[in-house]
C-alpha cells in the first residue's frame, strides 16, 4: 500500500522538474522529499530517478509512476466528492431558484434540510439535468417529459418608501414614474435585478450585502427600497416605511416548482402543497 502523500510528492516532482523545486512548493527540506522518493522506489521495486553528479531527475518509470498517481488521487477525490454527495443528499434537498420569494412559499421538509442558492434560467436548467439541483424555481413553466412542473406561486414587487415620500400615499405606482431615484437593493434577489435595471434604467442601486445592516438601513433612510407581497410577510410593518404596488405588467411574476419526472415520487409531498395552494392561482 502507497501511502497518498507519498503519490502527491511524486507529482510535485514531475510538476516542478527538480527535487529542490518540489521540496520549496511542498515546504519540504530536500533531504526529507529525497527520503520519500527513496521509500517509493523501495515499494516499486525499480528505480524512478536518473542520477547525475549534480542532476537528479524522473526517468521512464518515474513519469509513468506519476502519471498513474494522478489518476489515482483523481479517482480517489472522484470518489470522495460522490460519496459525499450521496450522503448529502439524503440528508439535504438542494433547490435552484430564479429569485428567492418562492422558496418561503414552500414549507419545510421532514427530516431534510432544505438549502436554496439563487442562479440565472440556464444554470438552473443545466443543474437539474446533472443532479446539482433536486428541483429548481423557474418563472415560467418548463415542459419536457422528462421534467415534472407545477406552478408554485405568484411574486408581486413594491416599492417601500418612507411615509414622507412623495409616492407614499398611491394606491400603485409605475417603474417609469420612480425611474431616476436612489434605491437600497438587497443582495440576491435573482430575477428581480434585471427587472429593476431593465426598467429604471437612470437610477443608481445600492446593493448592501450584510443584511442586518440593510434593515437598519432601510428603516432609518430616506431612500425608497423594494419588497415583495411575499418577503413583505417577513417584515414587520410599521410607520417607518410604506409598501406601494407597481403597476407594471413586468412587477408581477408566476414561478413554477419542477423536478426530475423520475423524482416526483420522492417530493410529492411539495407537489401536493402547491396544487392545493396554487392550482387556481394563475390566469
Amino acid at each position: 500500500m502507497i501511502d497518498t502523500y507519498l503519490l502527491e510528492q511524486l507529482i510535485t516532482v514531475r510538476e516542478c522538474g527538480t527535487l529542490s523545486a518540489a521540496a520549496d512548493k511542498l515546504h519540504l527540506t530536500q533531504p526529507s522529499l529525497t527520503r520519500s522518493m527513496q521509500k517509493l522506489e523501495t515499494l516499486f521495486g525499480v528505480k524512478l530517478f536518473d542520477r547525475g553528479k549534480n542532476r537528479v531527475v524522473l526517468n521512464e518509470n518515474g513519469l509513468l509512476a506519476a502519471e498513474c498517481a494522478k489518476r489515482i488521487l483523481d479517482e480517489e477525490q472522484e470518489m470522495l466528492l460522490r460519496v459525499r454527495s450521496l450522503d448529502r443528499s439524503s440528508r439535504m434537498i438542494m433547490v435552484g431558484a430564479i429569485a428567492p420569494g418562492p422558496m418561503f412559499e414552500l414549507s419545510p421538509y421532514p427530516a431534510k434540510t432544505v438549502s436554496i442558492e439563487i442562479r440565472n434560467e440556464e444554470e438552473l436548467i443545466s443543474g437539474l439535468s446533472d443532479g446539482t439541483y433536486q428541483m429548481i424555481i423557474l418563472n415560467r413553466e418548463f415542459k419536457t417529459p422528462a421534467v415534472q412542473c407545477v406552478p408554485c406561486g405568484t411574486e408581486h414587487l413594491y416599492f417601500s418608501v418612507p411615509p414622507e415620500h412623495r409616492i407614499s400615499e398611491r394606491n400603485q405606482c409605475s417603474f417609469s414614474e420612480m425611474n431616476g431615484e436612489n434605491f437600497i437593493v438587497a443582495p440576491n434577489i435573482g430575477y428581480w435585478d434585471q427587472i429593476i435595471r431593465e426598467q429604471m434604467p437612470d437610477s443608481r442601486f445600492f446593493i448592501q450585502d450584510d443584511m442586518d445592516a440593510l434593515s437598519e438601513l432601510i428603516q432609518n433612510s430616506t431612500m425608497p427600497a423594494f419588497v415583495t407581497d411575499i418577503t413583505s410577510k417577513l417584515h414587520n410593518r410599521n410607520e417607518k416605511r410604506v409598501f406601494v404596488p407597481i403597476s407594471d405588467e413586468a412587477a408581477v411574476e408566476h414561478f413554477f416548482c419542477c423536478c426530475k419526472a423520475d423524482d416526483t415520487s420522492k417530493y410529492a409531498r411539495w407537489f401536493q402543497t402547491l396544487d392545493a395552494r396554487f392550482d387556481d392561482q394563475l390566469p
